[in-house]
């Protein structure tokens, strides 16, 4: 099922404009690799937006649970993600949409047998040794991806390999971490040799679900940095955007806050892995934002982001009282594909422009 999803939302992201790219460079579909998507046009692009996903989900897949129930195959993939960014302007003098690059932090696991990479769910569902083993035994050498071998080696591989050979000398590099995705990329980053060489390529960082503290950095550059040119989304109970915490964190929340940056209501409750398709609208509008700013020396948080008192509310009385959010237009509550709204149309469902059944189905 994993599979057919992952094909469905493939063919979907090509006719987007995207393009499969196998790593390492040059590598033959027989040999072990790992595919990532690309635009098609990215050497022409100002702008390019990295997105490093969750490391347990297949190639531009976001949420199972939303991908094959209410909210449909391309609000549970990447897919309703690339659709809006290729909305945006890549600058305020730069009317054409950035340039797209989705890393492949899963699928690190290479089957010989099938011919391909897999996640490490998907390979405790391969060919096994014998019907006593617990799942694919992995041969560090067989079923290892060279260059790729995990989602740490993965990103270094974008950030020294991909991006050098595919994106503009001039383009400027915008960040979308998800879960423990984030954390790869700050881990990766947190090297003064590696921040002072691209520190200038970086436009911002928007971090959605990352759990990696500020006070485990090294690196001074990446904390201003962080401090002044990224975000955060949490897990949180309040609407979408609602602040939460400045850089310094907040001890007056349980929602983790110790990222080093301003950190805003994700709109969902519980699954980080539902966060961006709750939050994208707030996260991708930061992104263009961030874009369009001209400030000299680009972008950076404004103090309102600073100044955040937030404290959690007092349930101790029973549930928190939502009446104040209750009547505002549905455009800006909080989406819940649980229980659809009765008053939304979902007839057209995941179909296509003419009302007919897309490809999905």
């Amino acid at each position: 099922m994993n599979e057919a999803c992952e094909k469905l939302v493939h063919s979907r992201l090509d006719s987007a404009g995207l393009n499969k790219v196998l790593l390492p460079l040059g590598t033959k579909p027989s040999q072990p690799h790992i595919p990532i998507f690309v635009s098609k046009d990215i050497k022409t692009k100002s702008r390019v937006v990295l997105i490093f996903g969750e490391s347990f989900q297949d190639l531009g897949i976001l949420a199972h649970r939303v991908l094959s129930g209410p909210g449909g195959v391309n609000k549970g993939s990447l897919v309703s993600i690339v659709e809006e960014l290729q909305k945006q302007n890549s600058s305020s003098t730069d009317a054409s949409p950035p340039g797209i690059i989705i890393a492949n932090m899963g699928q690190t696991i290479w089957s010989p047998e099938l011919k391909r990479p897999l996640t490490k769910m998907g390979a405790t569902g391969a060919i096994m040794p014998s019907a006593v083993h617990g799942g694919m035994y992995i041969d560090e050498e067989k079923n290892r991806i060279p260059e790729n071998r995990n989602e740490k080696e993965h990103v270094k591989y974008i950030f020294e390999k991909v991006v050098p050979a595919m994106v503009n000398d001039e383009a400027g590099v915008d960040i979308l971490g998800l879960g423990d995705g984030a954390d790869a990329v700050e881990e990766y980053l947190d090297w003064s040799v590696t921040w002072n060489r691209l520190q200038g390529k970086i436009n911002c960082f928007a971090i959605v679900g990352g759990y990696h503290p500020v006070n485990e950095l090294q690196c001074e550059g990446l904390k201003t940095f962080l401090r002044e040119k990224a975000c955060a989304w949490s897990t949180s109970l309040d609407p979408l955007g609602t602040p939460i915490s400045g850089p310094d964190g907040n001890p007056d929340t349980t929602a983790f806050t110790g990222h080093g940056c301003p950190v805003l209501s994700g709109g969902e409750e519980n699954f980080v892995e539902r966060l961006l398709i709750h939050s994208h609208p707030h996260v991708l509008g930061w992104l263009q934002t961030v874009a369009l700013t001209e400030q000299e020396g680009g972008y950076k948080n404004p103090q309102a982001m600073f100044d955040i008192t937030y404290a959690d509310q007092d349930t101790s009385g029973g549930d928190p009282d939502w009446s104040k959010w209750e009547n505002l237009p549905l455009d800006q509550q909080c989406p819940d594909f649980g229980t659809p709204d009765p008053r939304l149309d979902l007839s057209a469902n995941d179909r296509g422009s003419d009302g007919e059944d897309s490809d999905a189905d």
